[in-house]
């Protein structure tokens, strides 16, 4: 059978093969003893301090929210917006005693009470009622201030841009 490679040629290469290993332990050793190099020594106390400290940022009771220190604002209902249109979210109430309505949820014999179920969907009714009336008085508002309208956004903001009846008509 032929040989492929002689003697002196693998030995050659396993010596290689240790001297890169070598170096890499080598390597790994000194940047494990560099990551734990104490650090500089800081200068302490004094006006002219190196090092100074940020003062945390006075919070109003008129925060914007998100703003620097505020804390995300929370609402009674995080379901509704700030207009009062939303979904409708039911407060928390015990099954036990009267609710809300001033009648019990249960009945004795275990079912539900027919009566608060018609008092929730009266409530859930009138605040549907309420968002439906709040929405158009804020669209009315907008519709006399010019802000209703994508054209109206258009023509504050970019100005007249010839797409009326008039400049149609023109024949430009």
């Amino acid at each position: 059978r032929p040989r492929t490679s002689s003697p002196s040629l693998c030995r050659s290469q396993n010596n290689l093969g240790r001297s890169m290993m070598r170096s890499l332990l080598l390597a790994t050793c000194l940047a494990a003893a560099s990551a734990f190099v104490p650090p500089s020594a800081v200068p302490v106390g004094g006006a002219q301090s190196a090092v100074t400290m940020q003062q945390r940022p006075k919070v109003t009771q008129k925060a914007k929210p998100l703003s620097p220190g505020s804390n995300y604002p929370s609402t009674k209902n995080i379901q509704k917006q700030a207009s009062g249109f939303g979904s409708f979210l039911q407060r928390f109430q015990k099954t036990e005693g009267k609710s809300k309505y001033g009648m019990p949820i249960f009945l004795p014999n275990g079912n539900i009470n027919p009566k608060y179920l018609a008092a929730e969907r009266a409530e859930m009714a009138a605040n549907q009622k309420l968002n439906m009336k709040a929405e158009a008085a804020k669209t009315k508002k907008m519709k006399a201030k010019g802000t209703f309208f994508l054209d109206d956004y258009i023509r504050k903001k970019v100005g007249n841009v010839g797409s009326n009846k008039e400049y149609y008509q023109s024949g430009r």
